[in-house]
Parts: structure tokens; C-alpha cells; sequence
């Protein structure tokens, strides 16, 4: 391949996030917006120092398994800005993403024998990842403010489920964050019945108010998940898992308890370090917010007049329909060029949810492909 070609190809590249080869706008895809002006020098210093203090062989030589100690104590700064206290840094365990601590989890904390309880409508991978262990899957009802109390209360006595996966801030894909009131309560009954809560707390990063995890009310039941995929670049792939004490965590993430590869890119895990010691991160999560607050704002005006689900700092939008088929208003914007989740993807098979469309606002390159991607989605909706 020519020096031509290698750079039509990279060019192509950049554009690929938002525009497939067919002239498809994903916004299926829930990708925090790219901030390059921000992100290209900040992350370029950190790389040059951590090369500058560790050579590439020694760097790469082997797996980081669980973190070094310094990724450990540096981690246990970066999950304290959201759980208010710092953990103990065995309580620490560096993976390569939430999706690969999850798999870890499952199998672990949850086992064939109990359920494990999601949110009605959830993280579509969830159910997937649950099968491929043979455990089962029981739902539990949410309503405009999250998961349901009374619903979670019922699920636990009918059930008896080994754990709770869920999102409290920005739940995908309603967008909903719990009020601290209702953390409290899931809290309560989760201690009450010896419930496990394995929290995906990944868009939190965002948000403008910080509310406290439900894991930071009942930390002895909970493996908290805090990744940066979803906050700082898709390509960061990295998170920080805390379990409930030290000896948990070591039984649930010994190197080779799963045939998986759970353990973090020792590129990624030094980088993410060096942005942490540093303070660079914070930077880059500022550059992230303000550019999908923009976003969010041309959201709202483009689709003024209808009734949305949305924050400023949420990478997702969620659009209930009235009348009208999701799955087909889905496919009729995939005919027009703009490929969206209709919420049948977050929900069981057998169970019929509300008809809504869920666009993801970061994906996009430009504000400008955006733009052209929402005035279809405007001529699509009733």
C-alpha cells in the first residue's frame, strides 16, 4: 500500500466514527464526543513521560494482572472522587474494561445457582453475558426515577437473586438518575436480603451534580465499576473495579480463574497514571463535558416540540414515540441514513417495552453531522 493510500485510509478512519462506508450516521453507537484539540496533546505529554521513565520492553514485557501497586493506589484516588471515601488499595483490581470485569463477576459473585436481578430495560450485553454462565435472569421494574424499590423489595423475597447489576446515574437507556433518597432505599434492601450489587457507574463522570454511588451506602455487598471508555475516548479502555474488601478481590480476579482476557493494556493502564497523578484527566473530562453540553443544546433545539429524555451530560438521548413503532421508525431512519436503538434491544425477549428511539450524541465526528442526523430524525417522528 502506497504513502497515498495509508493516508486515505487514515483520514477514512476518523470519519468511520459517525459515517460508515454506505453514508450510515451511527447513532447507535454511545461513544463520548472526541475533543482533539484537547485530548492529542495532553495524552501525547503523558505517553512521552511515562516512556521517558519506563522503556517500552520493561513496559510491555508481561500482563499488569490485577495493577501495579502504584495502578492500585492511583486508582483508588481516581474511584474517590465518586465514592467520597478513599478504598483500600487491595479493594482495587485494574481491568481492561466494565464489559470484561462484568464477565468476571458473573460466574463469581452470582454462580449458577441464584439469579441475577437487572433493570427491566438494561445494558443490552447483560442478558448474553448472564447466558453464557447459565445463570438466570429476573427483571426488576423501573419508572421515572429508576429502579423501582417496591419492584426490587418483591424481586428479592420471590427470587432470592445473588446480585443486582445496575446503573444509577444516566441509566441506559432511559437516561433516569436515581435520587440520593432511592440509592439509599436499594441500599437498605440489598443489606436486608444479603443482596450483592455489582454498580456500572460508567457515564457518571459527566455528570454536572455528583451524587454518591449506591455502593458508597452499602460497600460490603458491592463491587463498584467506574470505566473510562465511556467518559475520556472509546479507545481508553480501562476500569477500575472495587471490591467489597481485599480477600474478594483476589478470589474473583486471580490471573487464571476465567479463560478470558480480563487484565488491562499495560500501554492503557500507564497511561491512565500518568493522567491521574498528574491531574491531566480532569482537563479532558472538562473538554468532554462542555463539548456534549453543546451537543445537548443542539439536540433540544432540533428537536423542539418533542418530548425528550435528556441531560446535558449524558452521551445518550432518549425519545419516547406516541403512537408509532419503534422498531419500524428505526429501520424508516436507517432507509434515510441514520442508524438509532429502538428499545426493544434493552429489553427480554417476551416483553414488550415502551416504543421509544435511543440516539447517542457523541458518536458523531462534528457538531455538523450531527446536525444533518437529527433534522432526519425530526422529519422521522410524529
Amino acid at each position: 500500500m502506497d504513502e497515498m493510500a495509508l493516508s486515505n485510509l487514515g483520514s477514512r478512519t476518523a470519519a468511520d466514527r459517525a459515517i460508515s462506508a454506505d453514508g450510515v450516521i451511527r447513532l447507535a453507537l454511545n461513544h463520548p464526543p472526541p475533543v482533539p484539540d484537547v485530548f492529542n496533546p495532553i495524552v501525547s505529554e503523558a505517553m512521552n513521560r511515562v516512556l521517558a521513565t519506563t522503556p517500552p520492553a520493561e513496559l510491555m514485557a508481561t500482563h499488569r494482572w490485577m495493577g501495579t501497586e502504584k495502578d492500585r493506589q492511583l486508582g483508588a484516588v481516581f474511584v474517590a472522587r465518586r465514592l467520597g471515601d478513599r478504598p483500600d488499595p487491595d479493594r482495587i483490581i485494574i481491568t481492561h474494561s466494565t464489559q470484561a470485569a462484568v464477565h468476571m463477576l458473573l460466574p463469581t459473585v452470582v454462580g449458577e445457582v441464584r439469579p441475577l436481578a437487572v433493570e427491566q430495560m438494561s445494558y443490552p450485553p447483560i442478558r448474553s453475558f448472564a447466558a453464557r454462565y447459565g445463570i438466570r435472569v429476573v427483571d426488576v421494574a423501573i419508572d421515572g426515577h429508576g429502579l423501582n424499590p417496591n419492584a426490587f423489595e418483591q424481586v428479592c423475597r420471590r427470587d432470592r437473586p445473588a446480585a443486582l447489576y445496575l446503573l444509577s446515574t444516566f441509566q441506559n437507556p432511559t437516561t433516569v438518575t436515581m435520587s440520593v433518597g432511592r440509592r439509599k432505599e436499594i441500599a437498605a434492601i440489598a443489606r436486608r436480603h444479603q443482596v450483592q450489587i455489582i454498580e456500572d457507574d460508567i457515564y457518571s463522570l459527566l455528570a454536572a451534580s455528583s451524587l454518591p454511588p449506591i455502593s458508597a451506602f452499602v460497600p460490603e455487598l458491592s463491587w463498584y465499576l467506574l470505566g473510562t471508555a465511556k467518559s475520556f475516548s472509546a479507545g481508553l479502555k480501562l476500569a477500575f473495579v472495587v471490591a467489597p474488601n481485599g480477600a474478594d478481590a483476589a478470589q474473583a480476579f486471580w490471573p487464571g480463574i476465567r479463560a478470558t482476557y480480563w487484565m488491562a493494556s499495560p500501554v492503557s493502564a500507564a497511561l491512565m497514571a500518568e493522567l491521574i497523578s498528574s491531574g491531566d484527566d480532569l482537563k479532558i473530562l472538562d473538554a468532554v463535558k462542555i463539548e456534549l453540553a453543546a451537543r445537548h443544546h443542539l439536540v433540544v433545539n432540533g428537536l423542539s416540540g418533542k418530548w425528550l429524555a435528556s441531560d446535558p451530560g449524558c452521551l445518550h438521548v432518549w425519545i419516547p414515540l406516541k403512537g408509532v413503532s419503534s422498531n419500524r421508525t428505526a429501520a424508516a431512519l436507517l432507509r434515510d441514513g441514520v442508524q438509532v436503538a429502538d428499545s426493544a434491544s434493552y429489553a427480554r425477549d417476551g416483553w414488550i417495552p415502551p416504543e421509544a428511539i435511543r440516539i447517542g450524541i457523541g458518536n458523531p465526528e462534528s457538531r455538523s453531522v450531527l446536525r444533518e442526523a437529527i433534522s432526519r430524525i425530526r422529519r422521522a417522528l410524529p
